[in-house]
């Protein structure tokens, strides 16, 4: 896309998101008129810089359904971040908003040469955190064979990773190496990985370094957060 005709979409999709948020929000409607913002004040993408900053404690305090923007009989299906700071941050996806989510996620998918033909093992946990389910259906939209292995269960893994052949994995860092030096024990090293697509905590450059070495696999960092999706943000 020509970088002038994606800018005309960025400030269309500006537009239709404050004017949602302030005929449908009223947290958004009173901040935008505490800071004296109009919609008609937001001409191109540029004028996001006029916009208030929201914060954690914002989200908090809606809890749970103050912020939607939609009737909650439109919500298909609800996540929360860990609270592991207090009060969750309860995010609410319509139908549509699943639909875009996994496109999302399929994008980043193909970016780093996952699809048709690849074995997809996602071990990460299913439930209210995003990474389980927001990769998922990512990866059968691109046309993987998805093993939803989930988190723990380590021996049983390995014998998945082994036995059909698992050519990509979505998993934490932490948790690669871990299974590698399972694997080893083993004697199950995985041999036709390809694609690692790691996330959900900070990892530095050594640590990619040693994963890639015991897996002769690419890694990549998976981005996300609740309040926008979940994984998907960028790859």
């Amino acid at each position: 896309m020509r970088r002038e005709d994606l800018g005309n979409l960025q400030l269309k999709r500006l537009k239709w998101t404050l004017k949602s948020v302030y005929e449908n929000v009223p947290f958004y409607r009173r901040l935008l008129k505490d800071e004296g913002i109009e919609l008609s004040d937001i001409q191109s993408p540029e004028d996001v810089k006029k916009l208030p900053f929201t914060t954690k404690s914002d989200l908090q305090d809606a809890y749970p359904f103050s912020l939607f923007a939609v009737p909650r009989d439109r919500i298909a299906r609800v996540h929360t971040s860990s609270g592991t700071r207090g009060k969750p941050t309860l995010v609410g996806y319509t139908q549509k908003d699943l639909e875009n989510w996994s496109d999302i996620t399929a994008r980043c998918l193909t970016m780093v040469g996952v699809g048709k033909g690849d074995v997809f093992q996602n071990a990460m946990s299913y439930g209210l955190f995003t990474g389980g389910l927001g990769l998922h259906y990512g990866a059968e939209k691109v046309g993987a064979t998805v093993i939803p292995s989930a988190t723990g269960h380590t021996e049983r893994q390995i014998e998945l990773m082994h036995d059909l052949g698992v050519t990509c994995i979505h998993c934490t860092p932490s948790y690669a190496l871990y299974l590698a030096e399972i694997a080893e024990e083993k004697g199950k090293a995985p041999e036709n990985m390809r694609v690692m697509c790691l996330g959900a905590e900070p990892w530095s450059e050594n640590t990619r370094k040693e994963i890639e070495n015991v897996y002769h696999a690419r890694t990549y960092d998976s981005y996300g957060l609740s309040e926008m999706f979940g994984p998907g943000v960028a790859f």
